[in-house]
């Protein structure tokens, strides 16, 4: 197999990457009824809730990339919605913990419940070495795709 094969079977492999996760978050959203950037949020809280990290407006920010504003108004959605709640932060009055309604963390769990069984079958017959590898390609990959679009 010549270099420039490996590089359409990597190039293929990313798409089939791609379109795979752009379906799974389809079929969240139609599971979940919300839309755009707001099921990235409840994944966000999802994974911050079972990592037993608190989770803030300026967390989102952060991770999604947009301002505080847009963030809130995701929030102010959701929370209409009946998928988040806000919380007082018990370390600081000035701001408010975001986290998933029973019904909404039920929800979520139970629709990727099949699909996290597999992916943790599926890591668990990695050796530590191979998951810390897969991390770190995983990691120049996001940093690959990130700086080839042109910023807004």
């Amino acid at each position: 197999m010549t270099a420039s094969d490996l590089e359409l079977d990597l190039d293929s492999a990313l798409t089939r990457l791609d379109a795979s996760m752009a379906a799974l978050r389809n079929r969240l959203r139609e599971h979940m009824g919300i839309a755009g950037v707001d099921l990235t949020v409840v994944q966000y809280v999802s994974r911050a809730e079972t990592g037993g990290r608190p989770v803030r407006v300026k967390d989102l920010s952060s991770h999604l990339g947009i301002t505080g504003p847009a963030v809130t108004s995701a929030v102010d959605r959701l929370e209409r919605s009946g998928h988040l709640l806000r919380r007082p932060n018990p370390d600081d009055g000035r701001s408010r913990l975001i986290e998933l309604t029973d019904t909404s963390r039920e929800q979520y769990h139970a629709a990727m419940d099949s699909t996290n069984e597999h992916l943790h079958e599926l890591m668990s017959s990695f050796s530590d070495r191979d998951k810390a590898r897969f991390v770190r390609i995983i990691d120049r990959v996001v940093r690959a795709l990130d700086g080839g679009a042109p910023s807004p």
